[in-house]
């Protein structure tokens, strides 16, 4: 049934009167995804509109940008921390990516610069007021714990404020409690009355490791509107998938363990969630990725999740590029396609030569 509703609609898709602006919500909590289309270009690939072709790359967020009609997305480097505008289109000729424009991120007035400028990014939301909301994972370097915070920012990039996380979610150093390096915060949505839920990669260390024999308890943390600002509000446990097994990858990469990588609301109480692994051989050889989507729904203090796409089912779809998949960290609404919503899906190419950055379209209905 899957592979035939995928079949029907990219023939419709394809003469339909092209791109509008994506939606700002989703009605349907539980959404039947259609394959529309893939966008894929191999690191190193040169963008004659941007200065610096070598700074774009390792997307780890993305967000409609109501302001620019464009996409905003984050680039995942501690070195000079930018964000890049995109033009996301599907039409005749099918899913069409571009990169516009990059902007490095400043320090406001009384903001440490050091937390803005060597920020590990992984997420991004818009807000109707033009700003944005990028979310800082949590890492060590030598200098000591860069501790996760959410940096808001004007859409020159300069940020005006950082937003920190309840204490038990800190970088604590002693390796027995407290967030795991490079490990923190990955996904970031915004719901319909402007709250924000921050999703959690692993587990705490004090709750135990995703192992390929079970999963583990996330957590996600809601942030609620207070004039310019926001405070933390709810709490929800959230249940993060058993790594999934693959045949011949018996190991994980470094941090490769099944994870939460990022949020997309369709409503203030449902959810899309996308859990990705990174696995290996056991010569260290070859490499894969695993790719879930899950429906979310909030209830009391747990979110209760639903499987709504496991990407082993559509790479008999995807490009010879994408035959082990890719390292899918962005999730994102796309744009209106023959008046119908999109589901936008980006990957983060860790600015390595081996591995690309791809963007995947689904319909959803």
């Amino acid at each position: 049934m899957f592979r035939d509703s995928l079949i029907v609609l990219a023939t419709v898709a394809q003469i339909g009167c092209g791109p509008k602006t994506p939606p700002a919500f989703f009605t349907n909590p539980f959404p039947l995804l259609t394959w529309l289309g893939e966008f894929t270009r191999p690191a190193g690939t040169v963008y004659p509109q941007l200065a610096d072709s070598s700074k774009y790359g390792s997307l780890s967020g993305l967000s409609p940008d109501p302001q620019t009609r464009q996409w905003i997305g984050v680039v995942d480097d501690r070195e000079r921390s930018r964000v890049v505008w995109l033009t996301i289109n599907f039409g005749t000729s099918g899913l069409e990516v571009a990169p516009v424009r990059m902007q490095e991120l400043a320090a406001g007035p009384g903001v440490d610069a050091a937390r803005v400028t060597q920020a590990d990014l992984e997420a991004i939301v818009a807000l109707p007021d033009g700003r944005f909301v990028m979310a800082e994972e949590g890492h060590l370097t030598d200098a000591g714990a860069w501790q996760p915070a959410l940096l808001v920012a004007k859409n020159d990039g300069v940020v005006t404020d950082v937003i920190d996380f309840p204490k038990e979610f800190q970088i604590t150093g002693d390796g027995k409690r407290g967030l795991r390096d490079n490990q923190g915060f990955e996904g970031l949505a915004i719901t319909p009355g402007g709250h924000l839920i921050a999703g959690l990669e692993q587990p705490l260390i004090e709750d135990g490791t995703v192992t390929f024999d079970r999963g583990g308890t996330g957590r996600l943390v809601e942030f609620a509107p207070s004039g310019s600002t926001f405070r933390v509000a709810r709490q929800w446990r959230y249940q993060i998938s058993p790594t999934p097994i693959v045949e011949t990858f018996d190991a994980t990469c470094s941090d490769g363990e099944n994870g939460l990588v990022e949020l997309l609301a369709l409503s203030e109480t449902h959810l899309i969630s996308m859990e990705r692994s990174c696995l290996m051989t056991k010569d260290k050889q070859f490499t894969a990725n695993t790719v879930q989507l899950f429906a979310v729904e909030l209830v009391a203090g747990d979110a209760r999740k639903r499987l709504l796409l496991n990407f082993d089912d559509i790479t008999f779809r995807l490009s010879s590029a994408l035959s082990r998949l890719e390292n899918f960290e962005a999730l994102s609404f796309g744009p209106i396609v023959n008046g119908m919503p999109t589901l936008l899906i980006g990957s983060d190419d860790n600015f390595r030569t081996t591995q690309k950055t791809s963007f995947l379209l689904f319909g959803m209905k």
